[in-house]
């Protein structure tokens, strides 16, 4: 679990690092400046599907691939409910917030699938996939 922490804690900080460096080329109307509170929302929501994952594993294959699936598309609807919501209250920033948020989403989901095929894929050597 260590290892997993220090991974997202490096993750999250690429990945707002190089957003920042990415709004010195990007027009100004695209860069949404506060991007620091969408990199910790998807920490706080990579960790929590992380926990699950790990709970979900150690009940067997049924159960993970049932909780894989129904985590991904619940933090999907989540989250488009959250750039829905924000776009309709914040119209002069909802370009920006929806691509900042794609920006974070495209990180962070290849995070959770690299982690979670690695960690759990069948030739993982921490536990055995049960049926």
């Amino acid at each position: 679990m260590r290892n997993f922490l220090l991974q997202l804690a490096a993750i999250s900080v690429i990945a707002a690092v190089s957003y920042y460096l990415l709004g010195f080329i990007i027009p100004a109307k695209w860069f949404f400046n506060s991007y620091v509170w969408i990199d910790l929302l998807f920490v706080l929501v990579t960790y929590s599907f992380h926990i699950g994952l790990m709970k979900s594993h150690s009940k067997g294959g049924k159960h993970f691939i049932r909780y894989y699936i129904g985590a991904t598309g619940a933090k999907l609807f989540f989250f488009l409910m959250l750039i829905i919501v924000y776009a309709l209250l914040n119209k002069a920033e909802a370009v920006s917030y929806a691509l900042a948020f794609f920006y974070f989403y495209f990180i962070f989901t290849a995070f959770e699938v690299k982690t979670a095929y690695h960690q759990f894929g069948r030739n993982a050597k921490e536990l055995p996939l049960k049926d």
